[in-house]
């Protein structure tokens, strides 16, 4: 039986071995296990990440009302938890403006990305909240 695999964690775990080999080769052995141990991450989340095969689908076709809750919970959950990183993301960017100019792109691209996430995970929310209310 074949598994199913996430792609992207396979080659970002690649790219870490990479990483690896060079700190290896420069004998900064601490920065190469710690990419060996990125790269294992990554492999194990392209297994246990991978999406259901189609064939698996054991979920009814209508949620009930419990899962419902469940799942908006979990979006709401998520939405609060990417914002608190996004504002981190932004406080370490606003003070690295003052320190090294340049590392605050890099702050500030996550910070972007992290609200980005919230604003989706708040959408699907709201999706969930409109479906659950349809379902009553």
């Amino acid at each position: 039986m074949r598994t199913p695999t996430r792609w992207r964690h396979l080659v970002l775990g690649l790219g870490f071995l990479g990483l690896a080999g060079v700190r290896a080769a420069q004998d900064a052995s601490v920065w190469a296990l710690v990419f060996v141990l990125a790269a294992g991450a990554n492999a194990w989340l392209a297994v246990h990440e991978a999406p259901r095969a189609a064939g698996d689908d054991t979920s009814p076709s209508r949620p009930d009302r419990a899962q419902l809750a469940r799942s908006l919970e979990g979006f709401r959950t998520s939405a609060r938890q990417w914002q608190v990183l996004g504002a981190v993301g932004v406080a370490v960017g606003g003070g690295l403006l003052f320190l090294e100019p340049w590392l605050a792109v890099f702050a500030a691209a996550a910070a972007l990305f992290a609200l980005r996430r919230a604003h989706r995970a708040g959408r699907s929310a709201t999706t969930l909240r409109r479906a659950q209310y349809a379902h009553r």
